[in-house]
């Protein structure tokens, strides 16, 4: 018995090697594609709550320590193609942005990137803090953790430069470097009957 256990045993280790082997063989190669990728470059106005009747966000909760810990502020910042508010609006952030810590100012946010220029009906579910990295030369990021319509199956980084922190509004520069499943016509989107990065 023991003379049989060890072969199998090697067998049993070396299976996941043996499935790794291209061994050449026509349907036993890997069919799935790789994801699909693109840069985008937008910019987010945030007018802030309260200080202009142009505000796009507004205050669910306020703290009460010196910090501000716990407040909570719900946002429909807009996304547009250039930095000034009046440049062509290709999207919203729609989400919240909470004070997470207790002794210095460190933003967390969450939100749902809508879009309605030519990727309309997508989103891109976006989570990061806000902690003034922003205002350096190498900007902060924030995680692309998923994504619908053109975007399933989304991942990726956004890079976030404040490039106006005025009391009223703040701009921050987006570089979004997103990487998503491409489309399929059998089934909408997914890896299955790949078409292409549309």
């Amino acid at each position: 018995m023991g003379s049989l256990f060890s072969p199998v045993l090697f067998l049993m280790a070396m299976f996941p090697a043996i499935l790794a082997i291209d061994i050449g063989i026509p349907g036993l190669q890997c069919q799935c594609p790789k994801p699909c990728e693109i840069d985008l470059h937008y910019y987010l106005h945030q007018f802030r709550a309260r200080t202009d009747p142009k505000s796009n966000e507004d205050f669910i909760v306020s703290g009460t320590n010196a910090a501000g810990f716990g407040t909570t502020i719900v946002h429909d910042w807009s996304l547009t193609t250039g930095p000034n508010a009046t440049d062509t609006i290709v999207g919203h952030a729609q989400g919240f942005h909470m004070q997470a810590a207790q002794t210095s100012t460190i933003w967390y946010t969450t939100h749902n990137i809508i879009f309605q220029d030519r990727f309309a009906g997508s989103t891109l579910q976006v989570m990061g803090i806000i902690d003034g990295a922003e205002l350096t030369a190498n900007g902060g990021e924030w995680s692309i953790i998923g994504g619908t319509g053109k975007f399933v199956k989304a991942s990726g980084i956004v890079t976030v430069k404040a490039i106006k922190t005025e009391f009223v509004e703040w701009v921050r520069e987006l570089n979004i470097k997103v990487s998503y499943a491409p489309e399929n016509s059998s089934s909408g989107y997914g890896y299955n009957g790949y078409d292409g990065c549309n």
